[in-house]
């Protein structure tokens, strides 16, 4: 997907926002607070229907106002995504509303990269689940469902489990119901990634000439046994606790460099280039899969790489065909790093202008 037009209304600190950019190279400029970060955050929510930035949406309205507009049109679609402050949201698709924000985030395939995303790799479970499973979403189209109704069943048993409510009979149902869906998820996963490897391993000699990269599923149980019987092993400490403590929504990645989890073997600038070469595997499969681009959204891509590393970076995202939005305090960070000159873009204010 490439976007044609971006509109913003009341977001953050835009108050209305017409921009055209290129379906290639976009770098967009400007003092820190500018803005340049909430244009990303505005492209970002088409595709997760989210910020990337922590708080809640009200803080995407802009002060004064009772809601934001984004809305974007590219050759095959037209999008809207509206919130207003009491939590309504509005979703539009070529002209009709949308119920689901998966079938808005479906169109709007949107790969990330900020100095945060580091995190992925040293933080909890739950960052490193979000990045496989935007994978898994994209290309297995039944993992959604999947998905959706495997997180009711656990939302209800476990609070079957915090009221002590939960007969033998039924909660063998509970059990049976969680194995075939947790099963079943863990399998799409694992498929992903065995696809996924061989992408990241040809990255990784881009970025880390000297080490040898790979992803491995944590499925959330141990898996010498079946989901169900997992579920059966640990249903009296479930009892005690009041919630599941294993199944898919326990499961995990490592990534592994030189047979070492990557935080314990890489430094902190080696950590940058690896979840940069991990979101770049991620892209390219994708495009691979579905015969399309995805978007590519890059927040200072100068910090925490070295000059080496932005060059690759930037050579690497010129070679995918693909729409890329970057921000940079001035683009002469960025002159020398481009085989073409990228759409210039500056934020000033709460207006940008090309």
């Amino acid at each position: 997907m490439f976007i044609e037009t971006l509109n913003l209304s009341h977001f953050r600190n835009f108050s209305e926002v017409v921009l055209s950019p290129s379906p290639k190279i976009n770098v967009i400029t400007g003092d820190n607070g500018s803005g340049k970060t909430s244009l990303l955050e505005a492209i970002y929510l088409l595709g997760f229907g989210r910020s990337f930035r922590p708080g809640g949406f009200r803080q995407l309205i802009k002060e004064g106002n009772q809601g934001f507009t984004v809305f974007c049109r590219s050759q095959d679609y037209a999008i809207g995504v509206r919130r207003s402050a009491d939590g309504e949201q509005s979703l539009r698709l070529n002209g009709g509303n949308v119920q689901r924000m998966s079938d808005v985030a479906r169109l709007v395939p949107v790969q990330l990269l900020t100095p945060e995303s580091v995190d992925i790799l040293l933080e909890g479970p739950g960052q490193r689940r979000q990045f496989i499973d935007w994978g898994v979403f994209h290309v297995e189209h039944s993992f959604y469902s999947d998905w959706v109704a495997y997180t009711q069943l656990l939302k209800q048993r476990n609070s079957l489990l915090k009221q002590r409510s939960l007969p033998v009979r039924e909660d063998r149902y509970w059990k049976e119901q969680l194995a075939y869906y947790g099963e079943r998820i863990s399998k799409s996963r694992e498929k992903y990634l065995e696809e996924l490897n061989d992408y990241i391993q040809e990255l990784a000699k881009s970025f880390l000439s000297d080490v040898t990269m790979e992803v491995r599923l944590k499925s959330g149980w141990d898996t010498s046994q079946s989901l169900f019987g997992a579920l059966e092993s640990h249903t009296e400490k479930d009892k005690k606790y009041g919630f599941t403590s294993v199944g898919a929504h326990k499961a995990d990645i490592k990534v592994i460099a030189d047979g070492v989890e990557v935080k314990h073997r890489l430094s902190r600038g080696q950590l940058k280039t690896a979840i940069t070469a991990l979101k770049l595997a991620q892209g390219k499969h994708y495009q691979k899969i579905k015969r399309q681009p995805c978007i590519y959204l890059v927040d200072d891509l100068t910090s925490e790489l070295d000059s080496r590393n932005q060059a690759l970076l930037c050579r690497e995202l010129e070679n995918l065909d693909a729409q890329v939005f970057i921000t940079a305090i001035t683009g002469k960070q960025l002159s020398d790093k481009f085989q073409k000159s990228p759409r210039m873009f500056h934020v000033e204010h709460g207006v940008i202008n090309e």
